[in-house]
């Protein structure tokens, strides 16, 4: 953190934060966040990047005592390693490790208001888009080069578009299909988590080998963003690609597919069969993809998660 941190102030707000929710018998859970959660406070060496893992875990374990679980902490597994909770409700017992992903502070600032003139394009697709502080001239030089781009171009294509003095104006990339009907524009600090894929692949084979062979394991990218849904998505799935072999959806003139670039692509990691992904932001739904062909004790773990993180 780049401003210096008041640790006792915000000592008491973590206590009142963490106060311990249903189901965490005499407050352990919530003990051990807490004493994490400070004791990432009061080292100096990468403080930030351990307090939020902290809190990103903290928020998860409140979430799964409040619906009912219960917890065991740091659960061993395999080679000496360890799952960071070992959840058990009902029937269900599961192997749960927790991965935090983040972003550096975003290198453009928002979108000029220009741009968003794109979006009335009626064409479902999100476009990634980086921008120079611009003036209104320059706004729209790079909004009419933009829009034969967004109109036409195929997911995937990327544009680099610079001014007649070689002045670089911006770039977009044609990142996947949209819900709705028109085109959505991804700027900003959203822009960020589309270099995000490569880290949450990362993530989850880290996770992997940590697994509880013979178990249920369930992986969990927490990020501290919304669009860090996506990035998962990705990440797990593969790239989207067109499909011409395939009939397209009503309305639309191509079908979409993914690329074998996917965390779960041609029978990679088969042991992963559960991911799910959690806002730490509280009150946020979170999301959960589950591998097809998995086993009923992954279907339950994943209906679990999404109970979870509604």
């Amino acid at each position: 953190m780049n401003v210096p941190i008041d640790t006792a102030r915000l000592r008491e707000e973590i206590l009142a934060w963490m106060s311990p929710p249903p189901g965490d018998a005499g407050g352990r859970i919530a003990g051990r966040q807490i004493r994490r959660l400070i004791e990432a406070l009061e080292h100096p060496s990468a403080r930030e990047d351990v307090f939020l893992a902290a809190v990103a875990e903290a928020e998860l374990a409140r979430r799964l005592l409040v619906h009912g679980c219960s917890l065991a902490v740091e659960a061993p597994t395999a080679g000496g390693k360890h799952a960071d909770f070992l959840v058990t409700h009902g029937d269900s017992r599961l192997y749960l490790h927790v991965k935090r992903l983040g972003v550096g502070a975003p290198a453009e600032s928002p979108l000029p208001a220009g741009l968003h003139a794109l979006e009335s394009i009626a064409r479902p697709v999100a476009v990634v888009v980086r921008a120079a502080p611009l003036d209104g001239a320059r706004t729209a030089r790079l909004a009419a080069a933009l829009e034969p781009f967004v109109r036409e171009a195929s997911v995937g294509e990327e544009i680099a578009v610079r001014d007649e003095d070689g002045t670089w104006l911006g770039a977009a990339r044609i990142a996947a299909p949209a819900a709705g009907t028109h085109c959505v524009l991804r700027g900003g600090p959203d822009a960020e988590w589309d270099g995000a894929v490569p880290r949450v692949q990362r993530l989850l084979r880290k996770a992997c080998t940590q697994f509880m062979p013979g178990a249920t394991n369930v992986i969990c990218i927490a990020s501290d963003s919304d669009a860090g849904a996506e990035a998962v998505d990705t990440a797990l799935l593969g790239s989207f690609i067109e499909r011409w072999d395939a009939f397209p959806p009503r309305g639309q003139r191509v079908a979409h597919g993914r690329a074998d670039d996917g965390f779960w692509a041609g029978g990679h990691f088969p042991e992963s069969t559960v991911v799910c992904w959690m806002p730490v932001r509280r009150g946020s739904p979170g999301r959960v993809w589950v591998r097809p062909g998995a086993r009923p004790a992954a279907e339950h773990a994943a209906a679990l998660a999404r109970d979870a993180l509604r």
